[in-house]
């Protein structure tokens, strides 16, 4: 038995659980390992010191792009704290660049693409003092002459079934469940994140997720999620669910077998999900009303034929309007998330789209830009082209745009963002007016939280861009150190 120490690095304040680490953690000790989780901002530093009485036989960190700067951090303190302690990471971002990330940082393992095999079959390997680790596949890692070894990918694990539900008792999982909640808009006392697939039918240029998963799309059985919702409500008692699956309403016979049986449950639970506007039609929008579906978010992005052709979303304007139509028919709200900034994008496109989304039946917009993630199809291309303006990763996000060289000036786009946003302003304060509830508790938890609030403000005004201060405020949102970990 190896005792491990798994460690998420969390770059913005939202409450929501690490779910890819949490199915790292749960396989470990379902294979007899020890397991310590820490979900950490730069606030919680101060808990590695504990993590080094705890004697760590293996440490383990999962990276993103946007923790890049934090992991590094981590990583650097494992290394004074607890000098040969082997150090893993796992995670799209070193999935990614493999060799590199390992040089850069200094680990000594990197584990690639789907993690919960290749981590047990390490620990497994340390733990037992085998230096034979040619045969763990998806593994990189250093030999004794100092090369780096990548050994050949591992196969994706094809019935997710076999997966031990992720491991929220290792930290203090009531921390997570405090409202307003994960689906906005609606006032949740408990609400959970849950995930039922991996991978997508979509290929859009602009994101990784077909890096990490492959080109499939796989989904635990509808029993199999019922299982762990039961096990979520009757353990925290929620009163909410956000699905966090990139395409949640992905094959109709699944998603109305999965509505029936949801409803047979008697469940009092409100929950959300995303979609692509391609997948859903009538009879599966219906379905999930009945069984107590209040919300589905869109991955809309343009109103551009252009630009929707160019991303390769496979989607077109006609389509996404007929599916929000018949969302808010059906009586679900309807949010869209919309990207600006397009290697390629003009201002006669933002102008169509700004024009085309305000006419939407949306009830709730966000706008994004467009951010070259490592294994995506637009970091190809802004690397062979030469149009990376901003070297430090870890400042890489959906809310920068001075990232990469686009067509457009970094100025132009962001004037063009606040302009969308301005022309959907009114549907975005109309959809929380409809709901006064949730207006006043809402507003009494910002007050309660008063230092958050005074410093989003602050951004927001800078910013010029009074959108983003929901964003701010959970950046800003100050927690107890010790709230979320169990140590």
């Amino acid at each position: 038995m190896a005792n491990v120490c798994l460690i998420y690095p969390r770059d913005i304040n939202l409450n929501f659980f690490p779910l890819g680490l949490g199915y790292v953690a749960s396989s470990l000790m379902k294979n007899n390992h020890d397991v310590i989780f820490l979900d950490i901002t730069e606030k919680d530093l101060g808990l590695l010191n504990r993590i080094r009485d705890r004697k760590p036989d293996i440490v383990g960190i999962s990276v993103t792009t946007p923790q890049l700067k934090l992991a590094k951090t981590v990583i650097g303190l494992i290394k004074n704290l607890m000098p040969g302690v082997p150090i893993v990471a796992g995670g799209i971002h070193p999935s990614y660049f493999k060799s590199k990330f390992m040089d850069e940082l200094g680990v000594d393992y990197i584990i690639y693409g789907e993690g919960e095999v290749t981590m047990c079959e390490l620990c497994d390997c340390l733990r037992h003092g085998s230096s034979d680790l040619s045969k763990i596949h998806g593994l990189i890692f250093r030999g004794r002459d100092g090369g780096i070894t990548v050994n050949p990918p591992r196969k994706l694990i094809e019935d997710l079934d076999t997966l031990a539900f992720p491991a929220r008792e290792l930290v203090n999982y009531e921390t997570y469940l405090q409202p307003p909640g994960l689906i906005r808009g609606v006032w949740t006392r408990r609400c959970a994140n849950i995930t039922t697939s991996r991978g997508c039918p979509g290929r859009c240029t602009y994101c990784g997720v077909n890096y990490l998963w492959g080109n499939t799309y796989r989904r635990r059985s509808v029993d199999n999620v019922l299982e762990e919702i039961d096990l979520i409500a009757s353990k925290y008692n929620v009163d909410g669910l956000y699905f966090m699956d990139d395409t949640f309403l992905m094959g109709s016979k699944w998603v109305e077998e999965f509505s029936e049986k949801f409803i047979t449950k008697k469940y009092d639970i409100k929950w959300a999900c995303y979609s692509r506007a391609d997948t859903v039609n009538e009879r599966m929008l219906k379905a999930i009303r009945r069984a107590g579906c209040v919300q589905v978010e869109y991955g809309i992005e343009s109103c551009s034929e252009r630009v929707l052709n160019k991303i390769k979303k496979r989607t077109n304007f006609k389509q996404v309007s007929e599916s929000v139509k018949m969302t808010r028919a059906i009586g679900m709200r309807a949010l869209g998330s919309f990207i600006f900034g397009f290697p390629d994008d003009s201002a006669g496109d933002l102008k169509e789209t700004i024009s085309s989304s305000s006419k939407m039946d949306l009830d709730f917009v966000t706008c994004y830009f467009a951010t070259p993630y490592p294994g995506s199809e637009l970091y190809e291309q802004a690397v062979k082209e030469n149009r990376i303006l901003e070297r430090d990763m870890s400042n890489w996000y959906v809310r920068n745009n001075n990232i990469w060289k686009v067509s457009l000036d970094q100025k132009i786009l962001s004037d063009y963002r606040n302009t969308f946003l301005r022309a959907n302003r009114y549907k975005n304060i109309l959809f929380f007016l409809k709901n006064p509830g949730f207006l006043i508790k809402l507003a009494l938890f910002v007050i309660n939280n008063y230092k958050a609030l005074f410093k989003s403000v602050v951004r927001t005004v800078k910013g010029k861009c009074f959108d983003d201060f929901g964003y701010y405020f959970y950046t800003y949102l100050s927690a107890d150190p010790n709230s979320r970990n169990r140590l």
